[in-house]
C-alpha cells in the first residue's frame, strides 16, 4: 500500500478476528486502511498480516498505535475485560482516538465504557452489524455485506461514515441508532426476534412432518404469504437441504444473545413473555446438544419430536 493513498485514512486497530471480525478487517484493509491486528488466535489474522497488517502481541500495543480502535467480541464481559479491566485498552488509548465497539453487547457496558472513555478524552461508538443473510447462513457470510447500528453523536457518526462504508456496510443499512447504547439495542432486538422465527418455524415443520406435508411446498406457500420471513425463506435452507445447524455461530452465544434481549426488555419495563419461552426452548436444546453446537440447534429438538429429520431436495 502506497502512503499517497492512505494519508488521509486513520490507522485502525482491530481486536476480535472471528467470523464477524475478519470479514470486516479485510473489507477494510481493501479500503486502503492500515491495519494493527490482534485476536486470541494468531492464525485468524494471517492473511490480514500477509496483505501488510501488523500483528500486535498485546491489547495495550494496538490501542496505544490506533486512530480508530475497532473491537468485535463474543459478548459485554469480554468488552468490559478487553476495554476497562485491569489492562485495558482505553488506558493506553491517545486523546482524541475513537473507540468503535461493534460486538453484540449491553447498553450497562456501554455505559461503564462512556464514564472511562470520557475521563481519558477518547470518543466512544457502539455500532454492532448484522449480515445481510439472502442466501444460505454460510454463503452470506463469505463476504462483508453488513447492516450497521450505531450508537453515538451525530457528528462521530457523519465523520466515521466513510469507515463504516469501508468495513461492509451497505450504503442504505448503515443507520445512525441515535446515543451511545441503541445501536447495542437494535442488535439485540434483531438477534431476539430472530431466534423468536427460529423456534416457531421449527414448531410449524414438526407439526407438518407429523401431518404428513411436502416441506418444500409448505415453505414455498409461507414465503408468498404474510408469514414470509428470511428465516423461513433463505436460512432454514441450509438445514432443510444440507443437515447443516450453523456452528459458524454457537448455541452458548444464542443463550447469550437471548438473555441481553430478556434483560433490555425487563429494564424497560416490558414482561418479555415470548422472549423467556424462546430463552428455555434454547436452554433445553443447549443441554442435549452442547454449548458449540450450530445456533439452529433448535430444530433438532423439533426435528426429535417429529421424529424425522427435516430435510427435502433443493429446489
Amino acid at each position: 500500500m502506497g502512503t499517497h493513498a492512505t494519508a488521509h485514512l486513520p490507522t485502525l486497530g482491530f481486536i476480535g478476528l472471528g467470523n464477524l471480525g475478519n470479514p470486516m478487517a479485510s473489507s477494510a484493509q481493501a479500503a486502503g486502511y492500515r491495519l494493527l491486528v490482534h485476536s486470541l488466535d494468531r492464525n485468524e489474522a494471517e492473511h490480514l498480516v500477509a496483505a501488510g497488517a501488523c500483528w500486535a502481541n498485546t491489547v495495550a500495543e494496538v490501542a496505544s498505535q490506533s486512530e480508530v480502535l475497532i473491537t468485535v467480541l463474543p459478548g459485554p464481559e469480554q468488552v468490559r475485560q478487553i476495554m476497562i479491566g485491569a489492562a485495558g485498552a482505553l488506558e493506553h488509548m491517545r486523546p482524541g482516538s475513537t473507540f468503535i465497539d461493534m460486538s453484540t453487547s449491553s447498553v450497562e457496558v456501554a455505559r461503564e465504557v462512556m464514564a472511562e472513555a470520557q475521563q481519558r478524552g477518547v470518543a466512544v461508538m457502539d455500532a454492532p452489524v448484522s449480515f445481510l443473510a439472502q442466501a444460505p447462513i454460510g454463503a452470506s457470510r463469505s463476504s462483508a455485506s453488513l447492516q450497521i447500528f450505531v450508537g453515538g453523536s451525530k457528528e462521530l457518526y457523519e465523520r466515521h461514515l466513510p469507515l463504516f462504508r469501508a468495513l461492509g456496510g451497505m450504503p442504505d443499512q448503515i443507520y445512525h441508532a441515535g446515543p451511545n447504547g441503541n445501536g447495542y439495542a437494535i442488535k439485540v432486538l434483531l438477534n431476539l426476534l430472530w431466534f423468536v422465527y427460529a423456534t416457531g418455524t421449527s414448531e410449524v415443520l414438526a407439526m407438518a412432518s407429523r401431518l404428513g406435508l411436502d416441506l418444500r411446498m409448505l415453505q414455498q406457500a409461507l414465503c408468498a404469504s404474510p408469514t414470509q420471513s428470511n428465516f423461513l425463506q433463505y436460512d432454514v435452507n441450509s438445514v432443510l437441504e444440507r443437515g447443516d445447524y450453523d456452528d459458524g455461530f454457537t448455541l452458548d452465544l444464542v443463550c447469550k444473545d437471548i438473555q441481553l434481549g430478556v434483560a433490555l426488555g425487563t429494564g424497560a419495563g416490558i414482561d418479555p413473555e415470548v422472549a423467556r419461552l424462546v430463552e428455555q426452548i434454547h436452554l433445553r436444546a443447549l443441554q442435549q446438544h452442547g454449548p458449540k453446537s450450530g445456533e439452529m440447534s433448535v430444530v433438532k429438538l423439533y426435528e426429535a419430536a417429529a421424529g424425522t429429520e427435516f430435510r427435502c431436495p433443493t429446489p
